[in-house]
């Protein structure tokens, strides 16, 4: 198996674990802030005992990607509280168009056809995925999701840089999005076992585990596949509601994923060229 269809893999399993995150937040009260700033502690102990240690290596790209990593999971709780959960992530996930922006700024060139046409192609399958949850929404909140969207788009872009770690940034992403949490988490005192289980799963599953193949995800493969792959995170999430709660997806929400998968599998398929 080639190096890139091993970081592909990785974004793969990586996407599949982020998508448990709306499933496992159903059993946990307290608000969004709270629990991410939750999460963010257990992933932060767990990358401590992963790597058998607390110290990070710092320079200006870890510092960028853990900036861009705070503000994405801090922006979005805040779009979520501000506009609709669907116009929220529909917003945030036109990260694979910045991200070919930050790529094509980076190299110096102009994106090819073929990159335009699949990122395109991937976006319209999101809207399409959540066309019959779309609405107005509050203007307001669709600005701070488009702001997590750049923000999420740097999350991938800045990690696939030679001098970056994800590894580190994620540390002290987590570490900051905890020190954030800290006056919302009295509203969490009221967890049962239920509750703290599924707290301990979001922090290890939905968010440690996963950072760590992210990590080694970006290094293998392109940013701009990595965040088409990660799309996949969006319409795996209603997969599991769904399977657990009966919730049945409707024939464009159907329509939209096909697309999505299908701009997916075109990139993994003929991306070797053309899109790294």
């Amino acid at each position: 198996m080639s190096e890139k269809n091993k970081g592909n893999l990785y974004i793969l399993a990586t996407a599949i674990l982020w998508s448990t995150g709306g499933l496992l937040i159903k059993f946990i009260p307290g608000n969004a802030v709270a629990i991410n700033g939750g999460r963010s502690l257990i992933a932060f102990l767990f990358f401590c005992i992963y790597r058998r240690s607390i110290k990070v290596k710092v320079n200006r790209y870890v510092l960028l990607a853990a900036f861009c990593l705070t503000m994405t999971n801090l922006l979005f709780v805040i779009a979520n509280k501000m506009t609709t959960a669907a116009n929220a992530i529909v917003i945030q996930y036109m990260a694979p168009i910045y991200v070919l922006i930050w790529d094509c700024i980076y190299r110096k060139r102009a994106p090819r056809k073929q990159q335009c046409l699949i990122v395109l192609m991937a976006f319209a399958g999101m809207i399409l995925f959540f066309l019959d949850k779309l609405e107005g929404g509050q203007m307001v909140g669709n600005l701070v999701a488009l702001a997590s969207g750049v923000t999420f788009s740097g999350v991938y872009f800045v990690n696939s840089l030679p001098e970056a770690s994800s590894e580190d940034a994620s540390m002290i992403a987590f570490f900051m999005s905890f020190l954030i949490s800290i006056p919302f988490l009295g509203d969490m005192r009221m967890m049962d076992g239920t509750a703290i289980a599924a707290l301990l799963a979001l922090g290890i599953f939905q968010v440690g585990l996963p950072y760590v193949l992210f990590a080694k995800g970006t290094k293998l493969t392109s940013p701009v596949s990595a965040s088409l792959i990660g799309l996949l995170e969006a319409i795996l999430n209603p997969v599991w509601v769904f399977l657990f709660y009966g919730e049945q997806p409707g024939k464009y929400a159907l329509a939209g994923a096909a697309i999505i998968l299908l701009a997916v599998g075109l990139n993994v398929v003929t991306g070797v060229k053309d899109l790294d």
